[in-house]
């Protein structure tokens, strides 16, 4: 992908949000660093939803060349750390670094989901709500994960589930040669410690965050710890 000459050397960093949500679930991080952007990817709740992780991971790339950066940091939830590592492995002159929220180098999705979704889709936005965060978690951040949910729909939320369970790139995890943070909530139940563990085992040199009582948007849910530890990984890079 050609690069603009009068791009910028200073990484910009981007946030990228997780199945059914938006950029709004990085608003946190968005108003906390300066010149990042939190994208909403297609669909979401405007155009037409991608097929897939590789396809979400090639639209990030063009964003990331439009902006006039020439290389940027990926933070990313779920299925957005999923596209993170995606555009990682397969865009790698435009990667600075990644920051794995809640994600995992392979997402497979239990069928329970997919079943709530297609017969009971009110039903299912709470049950996913209450599988996204912690039990202490603020009312009024179940309330926008819900207003997400409602935004975005049924359909591409069930596209972005699908993308998930079709996601695996645990193979190529020796490719990745770019500072990684990782980070996760201990009360995660969609993508559960283990998950982030396993990467920090298989990224060389990655770093791992475990920050206590905070559910799956743990970004969300406890912004102060995660932004501290986002801070100190962009340090050097910028």
């Amino acid at each position: 992908m050609a690069m603009d000459s009068k791009a910028s050397d200073v990484p910009r960093l981007f946030y990228v949000h997780g199945s059914g949500h938006t950029g709004d679930s990085f608003s946190e991080q968005a108003r906390a660093f300066a010149g990042s952007a939190a994208v909403s990817l297609p669909g979401h709740p405007a155009g037409v939803a991608l097929d897939s992780v590789a396809q979400c991971a090639d639209w990030l790339a063009r964003r990331v060349e439009e902006s006039g950066t020439r290389r940027a940091v990926v933070a990313g939830n779920s299925l957005g750390g999923a596209i993170a590592l995606q555009w990682a492995l397969d865009h790698p002159a435009q990667a600075a670094g990644i920051v794995l929220v809640g994600t995992g180098a392979r997402l497979r999705v239990s069928p329970k989901i997919f079943e709530m979704i297609d017969n009971d889709w009110p039903a299912c936005i709470g049950t996913l709500v209450d599988w996204s965060v912690g039990a202490d978690a603020p009312a009024a951040l179940r309330d926008r994960a819900e207003s997400w949910h409602l935004a975005v729909g049924k359909e591409t939320t069930r596209k972005d589930y699908a993308a998930c369970d079709a996601f695996d790139v645990i193979e190529r995890l020796p490719e990745l040669r770019l500072p990684a943070l990782i980070v996760v909530g201990s009360e995660d139940r969609m993508t559960p410690v283990k998950y982030s563990t396993f990467l920090h085992e298989h990224v060389t040199g990655s770093h791992l965050e475990v920050i206590p009582g905070a559910g799956h948007l743990v970004m969300a849910e406890q912004p102060a710890p995660v932004n501290a530890a986002l801070a100190s990984f962009i340090k050097p890079l910028t």
